[in-house]
């Protein structure tokens, strides 16, 4: 039975070069986003979840889930609209909610594993991010909490800092200064396969420079 795995955010940037590693390694991978590629639709959405579920299950055997959806929108603390509000909370934690929830008995019956892909915003606070902030710090209270119920179950928890990726395309100069998307999907699929070692928390950043603080 063919290994699968489903990888949300997948049409672009980390998740698409996640979804390429995996297919490398063997794995039927179904990318989510709202532009496909095998999946379209809002991650936030319990059908689309259901779906992506449905479709894994005629692939084969679902072995991993990685939640890698996320956008982001950067204001000053009290100058968000109330759409931009609910846009960065669904994209970045109902999402993952949603799909933690609807896979995980499979994942748990499969011996699976569930990959959280987050952001160094959810380690500490930032200015001009509040809003992202605050999801993904409640993507990490809810990868913690259910790290502590779903016992058994491995879940990798991977706070990435910034990368070149079209998140940014808005600002070509912080971008420039960002890591390659390539070289942190690779550290991701890594851990995953680790032999011997089960990595449960990462924290990719680039090194400090030489002589730096």
């Amino acid at each position: 039975m063919t290994d699968v795995a489903v990888v949300t955010g997948a049409s672009s940037g980390l998740g698409f070069e996640i979804a390429a590693l995996l297919k490398q390694r063997g794995l039927d991978v179904v990318g989510v986003a709202r532009r496909g590629p095998d999946i379209k639709g809002d991650a936030s959405r319990r059908e689309t979840a259901v779906e992506a579920l449905n479709e894994s299950r005629r692939r084969g055997t679902l072995k991993l889930l990685v939640n890698c959806a996320g956008i982001g929108v950067f204001h000053p603390a009290g100058t968000y609209t109330a759409g931009e509000i609910e846009q960065v909370i669904n994209s970045n934690l109902v999402a993952m909610i949603t799909f933690c929830d609807g896979f995980l008995s499979t994942i748990r019956e499969s011996g699976g594993t569930i990959v959280n892909v987050m952001s160094t915003a959810a380690l500490v606070g930032k200015p001009n991010e509040t809003v992202y902030c605050a999801a993904k710090w409640g993507a990490r209270g809810y990868t913690e909490a259910l790290r502590a119920e779903a016992k058994g179950t491995r879940i990798l928890a991977v706070y990435p800092g910034g990368m070149r990726t079209p998140f940014w395309s808005g600002d070509p100069q912080r971008a420039g200064k960002f890591m390659d998307p390539k070289e942190i999907a690779g550290a991701i699929v890594d851990a995953v396969f680790r032999p011997g070692i089960a990595v449960t928390e990462l924290v990719i950043n680039r090194p400090p420079a030489a002589g730096g603080n």
